[in-house]
């Protein structure tokens, strides 16, 4: 009876082991801040989240590894060395004005930065180019040097220089992903540039939302367009994860980050392409001239000479329809911005034929692609905390 009684014993102690690490597991992958997705691809797919205080969109849910490589030009390479360094530029500078001020915001939005610039060096690896970054505060381009000591040195003139200067960073970084997102026609390298963008319009909510409450003042834009701008910001705002674009079984970062709290490292899952809120209030027509498809969106040079992306959102659908614009075509395009600042199409005409494709409902915006709002196309979300 007493060896049966120890033996009892013994294995109940094992079970309490077990449990204690497990749940010692659960709390290290669980734990806000901690990055789980060690390997590339896993890096290379994020899950889409917003934050209200510094919230990263940065992801689709489908891995740049899962697109095929095509080749690249030497205007392509320069992008993607020099976006590396200007994500690092963000970075670099918000953890100096971090230290100055001790405003969450920055600290939040470095800890984005350091993702998008992961992303950017999973493609640098792809196709075998040498990562230019160097340690925090130096740069391979002397321009961004030069770039970075001007900006600390504003930043630290008081709190309210320090957000106009983060909320500059991200127009200068949302002007220049969107010039580079229409000279490429490489699929994984636009939805990369895809990803960044998301990320830097939620980055530019924040720092002119902090700046408002803070001090009281409005921001007014240095680099975008005052309609650009205020597609932006006039977007839906809220602090949880919402809408990841991805396309097959991507599981990535919800990146959103709550205000108040730290980095949210969701298990962003997407089966299929997000779904952009209708806000149909600010539909517009845009008129220009195609420079790129990826199945998911278009690039477009705008009648007025600015890159510009459009969101189709689902690949199977825009191909049973038929959708095929060429290169040069000229589009007229009815759309509305999403909550991630993404324009997303509810019909597109092309100039040639004049034919009209739908891919929203007019009247509501919803998609016309199988499944509706949660089926077939699947809703990705970050689980930023907040």
């Amino acid at each position: 009876m007493f060896k049966t009684l120890k033996t009892l014993l013994a294995g109940i102690l094992a079970a309490v082991i077990v449990i204690a690490i497990g749940a010692s597991v659960y709390t290290a992958f669980a734990a806000p801040g901690t990055n789980i997705f060690s390997t590339q691809s896993q890096t290379a797919s994020n899950g889409n989240g917003s934050g209200g205080n510094g919230g990263n969109g940065s992801g689709t849910g489908t891995s740049v590894l899962d697109i095929p490589a095509s080749d690249l030009s030497t205007e392509e390479s320069a992008a993607l060395l020099f976006m590396r360094e200007e994500e690092k530029l963000a970075r670099d500078v918000y953890n100096a004005l971090y230290t100055t001020w001790g405003q969450q915001t920055f600290t939040n939005i470095a800890s984005s930065e350091q993702m998008h610039m992961d992303e950017i060096k999973v493609l640098l690896d792809r196709y075998g180019l040498t990562d230019p970054a160097l340690d925090a505060g130096q740069f391979t381009d002397p321009e961004l040097q030069a770039l970075y000591t001007q900006l600390v040195a504003q930043g630290n003139l008081s709190l309210a220089d320090a957000l106009k200067v983060g909320a500059a960073i991200e127009e200068i970084d949302i002007r220049d992903l969107q010039t580079r997102m229409a000279q490429t026609d490489n699929a994984d390298i636009q939805q990369a540039y895809t990803n960044l963008l998301n990320g830097s319009y939620n980055h530019l909510k924040s720092f002119t939302s902090v700046l408002l409450t803070q001090t009281g003042e409005t921001y007014q834009p240095q680099y975008l367009t005052a309609e650009q701008y205020q597609t932006i910001i006039s977007s839906t705002q809220n602090g949880q994860g919402t809408g990841g674009q991805g396309q097959g079984g991507g599981q990535g970062q919800g990146g959103g980050q709550g205000q108040g709290g730290g980095q949210g490292q969701g298990a962003g899952q997407s089966s299929g392409t997000g779904l952009a809120q209708a806000d149909l209030t600010a539909a517009t027509t845009i008129h220009g001239t195609v420079v790129s498809f990826d199945q998911m969106g278009l690039s477009l040079t705008l009648d007025d000479g600015s890159a510009f992306y459009v969101q189709l959102g689902n690949t199977r659908y825009s191909q049973s329809i038929g959708f095929a614009p060429v290169v040069g075509e000229g589009v007229t395009v009815y759309g509305f911005p999403g909550d991630q600042g993404v324009y997303s199409a509810i019909t597109v005409t092309l100039d040639s034929t004049a034919q009209v494709y739908a891919f929203r409902d007019a009247a509501t915006g919803q998609p016309l692609w199988s499944g509706g709002g949660n089926g077939g196309g699947g809703n990705g979300k970050g689980g930023g905390n907040h």
